[in-house]
């Protein structure tokens, strides 16, 4: 849109962006990877899969062996779009997005969460909490003392999606949707007609969170534009610092398309810290999976 060089600093890529290998699945596209994480001493990502024929989507565990990516079949299938993994003081937090479909068409939408001590233990017909209906981009924070909530409510003021901020003092405060009703807007330099969402948080220091998010707008012939994006914010005064644009698809080679409307998508899916940089895992316009060498995003 108008002036985003104006409003956004451009975050540091150290390498050019590249596809991860993964295997292949029949009729499926593999997209919109959760954070890295570890399991032992194996790396693992969550991974949208999507049938080509029906659209449906389900949430899928892979892990790196060698270059390539291979499935865990004996992991837990979960009927969600979109996935992330959050590590709480007490236990895992898995949630992805659940849509209800009907004729064709999305009848609801909501944030699916699913709490426990093993991912392979999680039981995906039994959410632990649903969040509020047809909200998206619901992230949570382990605090030194409580837990920050990340909203992303759309309509009214918040037009088509902005990103709200709350505090919980555990995670069963979650099932009481009223809690979500305490949720404060955070001023982002956005237009009217972007939207925003988080997508992964990081504890900086006490006061300090470091967000991962995505920046979207449509342009006039309709075409789609995701951005990863990422800001410091102050959970006491609400302050934002170092709102950066981290990675375009540009940044990575060119490759298939889901839709002509996605060639210039990427969802960012978590931030994996190495000594000297990050790597951002993230999804590409909704067909593959890439990774990109970046500096420290959040230094002030």
């Amino acid at each position: 849109m108008e002036n985003i060089k104006n409003r956004f600093e451009e975050g540091k890529r150290l390498d050019r962006g590249e596809k991860l290998v993964i295997e292949s699945l029949p009729n499926k596209r593999i997209y919109n990877p959760s954070a890295l994480f570890k399991i032992g001493e194996n790396f693992h990502l969550f991974c949208r899969v999507e049938d080509r024929i029906s659209n449906l989507s389900e949430t899928r565990l892979f892990q790196k062996k060698g270059n390539k990516w291979i499935l865990v079949k004996n992991s837990p299938i979960f009927n969600l779009e979109d996935p992330f993994i959050t590590f709480l003081n007490d236990g895992i937090l898995f949630g992805g997005v659940y849509v209800e479909w009907e004729n064709g068409k999305v009848k609801f939408l909501r944030t699916n969460f699913y709490y426990g001590k093993d991912i392979f233990a999680l039981d995906p017909q039994k959410p632990f909490v649903q969040g509020p209906l047809n909200m998206k981009d619901i992230r949570i924070v382990q605090l030194k003392n409580g837990l920050g909530v990340f909203t992303r409510p759309q309509g009214g003021e918040f037009l088509r999606g902005r990103i709200c901020y709350l505090e919980i003092e555990k995670i069963e405060d979650l099932k009481n949707e009223k809690i979500f009703s305490r949720e404060r807007l955070i001023d982002l330099p956005l237009e009217d007609k972007e939207w925003v969402g988080t997508n992964d948080v990081y504890l900086l220091d006490d006061d300090h969170l470091g967000i991962l998010a995505h920046f979207a707008f449509q342009d006039k012939d309709g075409n789609l534009h995701y951005q990863a994006i990422t800001f410091v914010f102050n959970r006491k005064n609400f302050k934002v610092k170092s709102l950066r644009i981290i990675a375009r698809r540009r940044d990575f080679p060119l490759g298939p398309l889901k839709d002509k409307r996605l060639e210039d998508v990427v969802f960012p899916g978590g931030l994996w810290k190495e000594k000297d940089y990050y790597l951002l895992y993230c999804g590409l316009s909704d067909e593959e999976v890439g990774v990109l060498k970046i500096k420290n995003p959040f230094v002030i």
